[in-house]
């Protein structure tokens, strides 16, 4: 019940504010463009509509994730830095509490990214066989994403107490969990992508996505990534309560 209160309290001012709105706006403008450069492009338009899902349902979850480290980045050294912090420690709310409902924040900004790209997904994926089993996966690895990411990102921020340091560490795991966007296949297929793949919680995502929407591979061939993910997601968690325990003004 408290953690709902903290939550509330974060919707409010993370994400029902003009900043916030601010990102939803972006969001839409930026799949809009996508989706017309899909449709329209003499080029990719000759893709079918699997890959076409595919390569949306990479940059969604990319940006759940970006948004997810921005705002646990902020969670608690954003706090210290505008002296709100101390009130909430001095509140009767513990300090797990008060990271759950931040984390119940940042949870509920992706869901409302994911309502946000659904209409995209069904023009871009309409004619695609595994539509619905693709924004199924795309929930549910999405939000263990956004809890992994999320809740590293908070644990930071209450360990070194810098927004700015935090922010700066958050671009940089951004950038390294979203190289097997940006890596040729080529290198992914060697040792290295393929062991870079394997830990990465981001790339087993994506690479389930791959299976499902384009490959139409069912459960079996997702379940060790999936578990992969599942064991980073209570990795995450247990850094974020180890964090906020020793968190002090």
């Amino acid at each position: 019940m408290k953690s709902a209160y903290i939550m509330q309290k974060e919707i409010r001012e993370s994400i029902l504010t003009p900043k916030g709105f601010l990102w939803y706006i972006l969001t839409s403008i930026i799949l809009s463009v996508l989706s017309y450069l899909f449709l329209t492009n003499s080029e990719l338009s000759l893709l079918d509509q699997g890959e076409m899902l595919y390569l949306i349902m990479n940059f969604i979850t990319a940006l759940g994730v970006l948004i997810g480290l921005v705002f646990g980045a902020d969670a608690f050294a954003g706090e210290m830095e505008r002296g709100t912090l101390e009130a909430l420690l001095i509140s009767p709310v513990n300090k797990m509490e008060i990271a759950l409902g931040k984390l119940g924040a940042a949870l509920t900004n992706w869901g409302i990214i994911l309502a946000i790209s659904l209409p995209y997904l069904f023009v871009v994926g309409k004619r695609g066989q595994n539509l619905f089993i693709g924004i199924g996966y795309l929930a549910v690895l999405g939000t263990l994403l956004t809890i992994i990411f999320s809740a590293f990102s908070m644990g930071l921020s209450a360990r070194i107490k810098s927004m700015k340091n935090s922010l700066i560490i958050s671009f940089f795991l951004f950038l390294l969990v979203g190289s097997p966007i940006f890596l040729s296949t080529a290198l992914r297929m060697t040792w290295f992508g393929k062991f870079l793949d394997l830990i990465n919680p981001f790339a087993d995502a994506i690479n389930t996505f791959d299976s499902v929407v384009i490959d139409s591979q069912n459960f079996s061939y997702q379940a060790w990534r999936i578990a992969i993910i599942c064991g980073y997601t209570l990795l995450s968690l247990w850094f974020l309560k180890r964090s906020v325990s020793k968190l002090e003004m």
